[in-house]
């Protein structure tokens, strides 16, 4: 049986708010080469990478435009989280969207 992957889109939240909710539930850095660099095949690496226990997530966060005629951007963020089981993946996502869906965390 394979690992569990879920991916996850997260817009207006800054990045350093989000890796302190991932701290909390026990992550630690672990270094994407070249992050944010393209790949040969395309593929864009990601711009930052965390462990816990047993799972791991991989992001990257670009900058949008908030409207079309204002200089305004927001960063949206694309991550990638992978568990062992779909049963810890479920337990992970629940946890970390208890902060993320809420300000201050």
């Amino acid at each position: 049986m394979g690992r569990a992957v879920r991916e996850l889109t997260l817009r207006a939240v800054p990045i350093w708010l989000l890796r302190q909710y991932l701290e909390q539930l026990g992550a630690v850095d672990i270094e994407p080469p070249a992050p944010g660099q393209t790949d040969p095949d395309g593929v864009v690496r990601p711009d930052g990478a965390m462990s816990g226990d047993g799972w791991t997530v991989l992001w990257r966060t670009e900058q949008r435009p908030m409207h079309p005629r204002l200089p305004t951007k927001m960063d949206e963020h694309y991550f990638v989280f992978t568990a062992e089981t779909e049963d810890a993946l479920e337990s992970l996502m629940d946890r970390f969207m208890m902060k993320a869906q809420r300000g201050g965390g």
